[in-house]
């Protein structure tokens, strides 16, 4: 299993959210914005090194704060392509 935070994901990837490491209010928020495990997403981008990154979800841009991302674990997606 190949499992990232969404802050170390590049611009371009997806994956299957797995894990929140965060309490029940964290939990919570996200799920609101349609972020829990079991969704898929994809990174945006990243404006600043450690700046909010964007993601989609459900086909809805979302930003999140950095340390907020580093706390949601992706599993991502095979991105092996065939010529």
């Amino acid at each position: 299993m190949n499992l990232v935070s969404l802050a170390e994901m590049e611009p371009g990837q997806t994956g299957t959210v797995k894990a929140i490491d965060g309490g029940c209010g964290m939990a919570a928020r996200l799920q609101s914005l349609g972020l829990y495990p079991g969704q898929k997403v994809a990174k945006l981008s990243s404006v600043f090194q450690k700046g909010p990154v964007v993601i989609v979800i459900n086909r809805s841009q979302v930003a999140l704060g950095y340390g907020r991302a580093c706390r949601i674990y992706v599993e991502l997606e095979n991105q092996t392509r065939s010529i």
